[in-house]
């Protein structure tokens, strides 16, 4: 057997234990370079204790490049955050996945910085270990720091 061919076999191998590897079996299955920057959320946001309606949410992920999105909350002070997935030659290979995650308020003429995280696993919802999230966001609260899921987490929000 010739040594590039020995060498193709070999890679493929090791292509193959991360692809099929139990933390990434669901993602890699369809697309092996596939990984979720931030899971799906869902927010509840008051000033007050009274909806926010109208607030701007603004997302920032940071993985391979920043991305920005923005949604609006309705008149019950709720709003759907999707989950964000990206692809990169980098999930096929033996490095750290860190994606960082910001989310911002803005609404009357102030912007409150409401979550603030690095999520260091590419599964969909290893933010809280398997869990969907589920916040209530007082704009008022103060932010707390934690360390929480393997990560710093910085929050002005509560689980619901």
């Amino acid at each position: 057997m010739s040594k590039k061919r020995c060498t193709v076999i070999f890679l493929s191998l090791i292509w193959l234990s991360f692809s099929f590897s139990e933390a990434s079996y669901a993602m890699t299955f369809s697309n092996p370079l596939k990984a979720c920057t931030f899971s799906e959320m869902n927010l509840r946001i008051t000033l007050n204790g009274q909806p926010a309606a109208g607030a701007k949410v603004i997302r920032l992920v940071d993985w391979k490049k920043e991305s920005i999105d923005t949604f609006m909350v309705d008149d019950s002070g709720k709003v759907h955050l999707p989950a964000k997935f990206e692809s990169s030659i980098t999930q096929a290979l033996p490095v750290e996945f860190v994606s960082s995650q910001v989310i911002n308020v803005q609404y009357m003429d102030q912007v409150y910085k409401i979550w603030v995280y690095a999520k260091r696993n590419p599964k969909e919802n290893s933010e809280l270990e398997g869990e969907p999230l589920n916040l209530s966001c007082e704009l008022l609260d103060d932010p707390k720091t934690e360390r929480v899921f393997n990560s710093l987490l910085k929050t002005s929000c509560k689980f619901i």
